[in-house]
């Protein structure tokens, strides 16, 4: 695969690849929970997009506080 030099905030080609198909990956959160969270979200008939999207309309309303960071994550 070519290196590719880009200016910060520009994504990468394989990433804007994977935007299009719908795959997108959080950094700083590891591979396999992001996996698992989509894995279950499909089981559930819903998209990973939605659960995220809730998650972060919960928090900004106070409606959900996350409990303090445990080292995990």
């Amino acid at each position: 695969m070519g290196r590719h030099v880009m200016r910060a905030g520009t994504p990468s080609r394989a990433l804007v690849r994977m935007a299009i198909t719908g795959v997108y990956l959080v950094r700083g959160i590891p591979l396999d929970i992001q996996q698992a969270a989509r894995a279950r979200a499909v089981r559930e008939g819903t998209t990973l997009r939605r659960v995220l999207g809730r998650a972060l309309r919960d928090y900004a309303s106070g409606a959900w506080t996350p409990l303090p960071d445990d080292g995990h994550g």
